[in-house]
């Protein structure tokens, strides 16, 4: 009975008065689904010695995906080693700190590649050609598309004795876990970087 479908409290066949859209039964209208949150997948910078400069990058199961020295083989210089030991972020602390990220950032000045916005609210990155914006919200600072964009990337959170990155299975996909993990060390280590 299509006349069912209405909410029509005094008939037993009625639908109830759900605010859950519903798909046709009868298949003659469209039925979108809403989209699901972004499932987030969650890595800390822990064991500070003293700071996060020299640390280690714990993802899921706790296995231990980078490792974060500094001044250690060489003074002036931080290094982000992957789970295989081989250098991925390669950042030099001189006057205008300057950054590598193997195969995606090559080298340049840390200030250019997390551009600060003139108001001073956001910064911006370009990776592979597509820019992204690294702006607080709330808690955390949170990376997207565009300042208004509604969808987050990754978002950067200081913990009690860590330092959270939470990112986006699509974002991984795109090749931005070093990406991330290299701002949210330059965000949080204390040094300037402009």
């Amino acid at each position: 009975n299509p006349y069912a479908q209405w909410g029509n409290t005094g008939n037993a066949n009625a639908a109830s008065g759900s605010t859950v859209p519903q798909p046709s039964i009868f298949g003659a209208l469209p039925f979108v689904t809403p989209s699901p949150l972004p499932m987030f997948v969650s890595f800390r910078f822990t064991s500070f010695s003293p700071s996060i400069l020299n640390s280690t990058v714990m993802g899921p199961h706790g296995q231990t995906y980078f490792r974060v020295s500094t001044d250690i083989p060489t003074p002036g210089f931080t290094v982000i080693t992957n789970a295989a030991n081989q250098p991925t972020v390669i950042i030099e602390w001189a006057r205008h700190p300057m950054l590598e990220i193997r195969g995606i950032v090559p080298k340049r000045q840390s200030s250019q590649w997390l551009a600060l916005a003139p108001e001073k609210r956001y910064r911006t990155m370009t990776v592979k050609r597509k820019t992204f914006v690294w702006a607080p919200d709330g808690e955390s600072i949170c990376v997207r598309v565009s300042a208004r964009a509604p969808q987050t990337h990754a978002r950067v959170t200081r913990e009690e004795g860590a330092v959270a990155v939470d990112i986006t299975s699509d974002a991984i996909q795109m090749g931005l876990l070093d990406v991330c993990v290299a701002t949210a060390l330059l965000l949080q280590c204390g040094r300037k970087i402009d």
